[in-house]
């Protein structure tokens, strides 16, 4: 019995180091073994996408050339979604600031979804400039999934290297 629990512990602890790693599109970064990357076809200046085995959470990594300063792109969010939202019930959970490959980085989590009709949604955005290019990653999921599925955005946004 004791075998066994020692490999099952081994196994267990391999799920949570091993990871998977992408490069390419400029940038580069880990992330959790068993999710699948792919290209956006249809999301304008997205570079690509990671989904969970699942498909209950996803990650979009979007560049788009940076005309204002990051403070100001920020404050644009902050401006906008509510407004562009509001007919889902958006609502801020919360937003701070952080580091991302060396840079400045800003973040900010909000829910949408009304009633069951509307999807509900759970999504972290992190902003941060490097160059002449903002890069936007969006981390989302179901609410009830986020505090599960928040490690597995830390392991791509703490590797993330604009190369």
């Amino acid at each position: 019995m004791r075998k066994y629990l020692i490999i099952l512990l081994v196994v267990l602890a391999a799920g949570c180091i091993f990871k998977g790693h992408y490069e390419g599109q400029g940038i580069s970064f880990d992330y959790p073994m068993g999710w699948e990357c792919g290209k956006v076809m249809d999301l304008p200046g997205a570079l690509i996408s990671v989904n969970s085995p699942s498909g209950d959470a996803q990650v979009i990594i979007f560049k788009e050339r940076a005309n204002t300063s990051l403070e100001n792109r920020y404050l644009e969010y902050t401006r906008n979604l509510p407004a562009n939202l509001s007919g889902y019930c958006y609502r801020q959970v919360s937003n701070r600031t952080l580091t991302v490959d060396g840079s400045k980085a800003y973040e900010l989590v909000y829910t949408i979804g009304c009633d069951p009709t509307q999807t509900s949604q759970q999504t972290r955005l992190v902003i941060l400039q490097k160059g002449d290019y903002f890069y936007i990653i969006a981390c989302k999921t179901a609410p009830g999934n986020f505090n599960r599925e928040n490690p597995n955005f830390d392991i791509i946004i703490n590797s993330l290297a604009i190369l």
